[in-house]
């Protein structure tokens, strides 16, 4: 996370730039990946003005308030970008849907030297529901559920379909 704090028409303080770095630390738990706070304070007349733009992982929020103190000027505006990074992240929740309730499944691979075979042993499997669907429909689910691939009966053919991510971006689909 990167705090740049700009004066403007203002003396540099650096208890200012404390409180600020102080107040917007907290955005950090809202934005995964790097992010960067410019905060610009600066005084119009007498009006105390903050400005404030957070930008990182896809995400811009902007703010700005004018009060008669810096501080409160710098609470109120924190407050702003606070909520607009709760409505990010509640509406990329949303989305997203609820997290399945599988477990995970991996394989391991053991390899003798001597005989040249490998053999496959089970670790965990995962069961999963799988309701008939069109493959436009589950093309969706698995674009809005942003998995590589998905499995699911085919309602036409009543048969088990796999529609998975290509290399180049395309969705590709196993039929048997």
């Amino acid at each position: 996370m990167r705090i740049n704090v700009t004066f403007r028409h203002l003396d540099a303080s650096d208890a200012l730039r404390e409180y600020v770095e102080q107040r917007f630390r907290k955005l950090k738990k809202y934005i995964d990946g790097p992010i960067d706070v410019n905060v610009v304070l600066s005084v119009e007349k007498f009006r105390q003005a903050v400005q404030v733009v957070v930008s990182g992982d896809g995400v811009r929020a902007a703010a700005r308030e004018v009060q008669n103190e810096m501080r409160s000027a710098i609470d109120l505006v924190s407050d702003k970008v606070e909520k607009q990074l709760k409505r990010y992240k509640e509406k990329i929740r949303n989305k997203r849907g609820p997290a399945p309730v599988s477990e995970p499944s991996s394989l391991v691979v053991q390899s003798s030297l001597e005989t040249g075979q490998e053999e496959f042993q089970v670790i965990s499997t995962e069961k999963m529901a799988s309701k008939p669907m069109a493959v436009e429909e589950a093309a969706a689910q698995l674009q809005v559920l942003d998995q590589d691939f998905m499995v699911f009966t085919n309602a036409e053919t009543d048969a088990v379909n796999v529609l998975y991510w290509r290399k180049d971006g395309t969705l590709g689909l196993i039929e048997p």
